[in-house]
């Protein structure tokens, strides 16, 4: 099978892992995992910069091995790095699909937690948490709210859909036996975001983009985000799907992964 699709997973600070044992070999997909941003890796450059240029010498590979430009298929956080990859390589790059992506990487944060507490789960500190973040989103307040969504650390049931039950425990059932997301990454590249807020509109790249939100999706408000992305790709084009924040696990292939 020629491989001819580079997956840009979440985080920051995630992995493939769990894609790889979930789907196997039976997709043209390349699960790819973005390296751990250490400090002394990124050697001086910024984080998130960092990442983008790991994942920028994988999709030259892939497009020179593949003859020709290639797919993006990004993943939460990973929306964020396929749209400077679509500013910096647009001629490598066919079409980009997006599963719930959110335009605003902070944001999706707040509505996580009020989501949270409008569904009963009253974990410890998150009201105030939330609140203090709210009322000022600094660094210390926003680490602290993140900590209060994920206080074990682990993804929060309600990232799937209330009928993705079989998708769901067989998430769990995989990455439980995966590492987990690695905590300074996601520190270093939040932080940076937090003071130096992506740029808008990608210009050069005219293939097509498609954008598929969950209607369950906790981190994503549809009205707003789709409003959101097409300042950054006018040509995007949306669908709302039955499916919560793991559109790729919660639906068959044929949705999300085309000419396959």
């Amino acid at each position: 099978m020629k491989i001819n699709k580079l997956f840009i997973h979440g985080g920051p600070g995630l992995h493939s892992k769990v894609e790889r044992i979930w789907f196997g070999d039976t997709l043209p997909v390349l699960w790819w995992d973005q390296p751990a941003v250490a400090p002394a890796l990124a050697g001086g450059a910024a984080p998130f910069r960092t990442l983008v240029d790991f994942v920028g010498c994988q999709l030259e590979m892939l497009a020179a091995s593949n003859g020709g430009p290639v797919d993006l298929i990004a993943n939460s956080f990973g929306g964020q790095i396929a749209a400077s990859l679509a500013r910096e390589y647009p001629a490598l790059i066919r079409r980009i699909t997006l599963l719930g992506c959110s335009p605003d990487p902070i944001r999706q944060f707040f509505l996580l937690a009020q989501r949270l507490l409008a569904a009963g789960f009253e974990h410890p500190g998150l009201r105030d948490a939330l609140a203090a973040a709210e009322q000022n989103c600094d660094e210390s307040r926003f680490f602290a709210l993140v900590q209060a969504c994920y206080p074990n650390g682990a993804m929060p049931g309600i990232y799937f859909a209330p009928h993705s039950t079989q998708a769901r425990e067989r998430y769990f059932a995989i990455a439980n036996q995966t590492p987990p997301m690695d905590a300074t990454t996601f520190f270093l590249v939040m932080q940076e975001l937090l003071h130096t807020p992506l740029p808008a509109q990608v210009m050069k790249f005219g293939g097509e983009v498609k954008i598929l939100m969950g209607i369950h999706d906790p981190l994503q408000d549809s009205v707003v985000d789709q409003k959101k992305w097409k300042s950054i790709f006018p040509q995007a084009e949306f669908k709302m799907v039955d499916a919560g924040h793991a559109v790729h696990f919660e639906l068959p292939p044929e949705t999300w992964c085309e000419d396959r």
